[in-house]
């Protein structure tokens, strides 16, 4: 199984982004912005989205976090080494989105599932993996003819290269639920639920960081901080999809802990990050 992965640089934010079809006023746009609730939403199940830049980007990865993609949706990407070129660089050829869909976890009644449950624990993360490429223009091809909501829907596009450390992370990584629900009790003795939000948090431990993999932290940390969003999965690729599902998280970095040298020629760090 592939080690961690980070992608700290979102080539995304600084294409030129268009979709082949929007509903309304949920423009392509919403993909670029901090904001869950702020979705870029097709008129049907199956649309394309086109990233081009000025200059070639390398790209190495694509995800859709906190998308209503059902567990039978495909994501197809090829990538034009220039913005005018008619045969890709590469194609990924049409693979699952995301084969486990953690939608249907979740009683809401008859409301459609979507950024409504975004806040709440909802929605799913929608990867394709590829070797890393320079390329001006990223076509993007969605298909869910299985989603019950009649259109696709998604609140973040990130596209870029990702670092792995050539040592896997320590074992016993801590993925936790945290919500911010409150209960207090009223004087009639009844528990009193103030309803909050829920999201994920994952930290994980690197005890073998060689020079090249210590400087590449230090660069994400530095360059990160508190404020801008990194992904995070920790199982890439993996044969179990709930794995991957539940070990990926695009959210900021809650904790930017301490390098420490400890042996020579060796390095310990942590990644601690939110979901957003």
């Amino acid at each position: 199984m592939p080690n961690l992965r980070v992608v700290h640089d979102n080539a995304a934010d600084r294409g030129t982004l268009a979709a082949s079809s929007t509903a309304g006023a949920l423009a392509a746009a919403n993909l670029r912005t901090q904001m869950k609730a702020q979705v870029w939403r097709a008129t049907g199940t199956s649309a394309t989205l086109t990233l081009t830049w000025a200059l070639p980007e390398q790209i190495a990865c694509v995800v859709l976090p906190f998308c209503n993609l059902t567990s039978t949706a495909t994501m197809r990407v090829r990538g034009y080494t220039l913005a005018a070129d008619v045969d890709p660089a590469f194609d990924t050829g049409v693979r699952p989105a995301c084969p486990y869909s953690a939608l249907d976890l979740f009683g809401w009644g008859t409301q459609p599932l979507g950024c409504n449950a975004f806040a709440f624990g909802g929605g799913t993360y929608a990867v394709a993996w590829f070797e890393n490429a320079a390329v001006e223009r990223l076509v993007i091809d969605i298909a869910d003819p299985d989603n019950s909501t009649g259109y696709v829907e998604a609140s973040r596009l990130v596209a870029g290269p990702y670092w792995s450390p050539q040592k896997n992370v320590d074992w016993s990584p801590k993925l936790t639920v945290e919500d911010s629900t409150t209960n207090t009790r009223n004087d009639a003795g009844d528990l009193i639920t103030d309803r909050g939000t829920r999201y994920r948090t994952l930290a994980v431990s690197l005890s073998w960081l060689p020079p090249a993999d210590r400087d590449q932290l230090m660069a994400i940390l530095r360059g990160s901080g508190f404020a801008q969003p990194v992904f995070v999965s920790l199982f890439p690729e993996s044969d179990d999809p709930m794995q991957e599902q539940l070990y990926q998280i695009w959210g900021k970095l809650s904790d930017l802990g301490a390098l420490v040298h400890n042996y020579v020629a060796n390095y310990t760090g942590t990644i601690t990050i939110q979901e957003c």
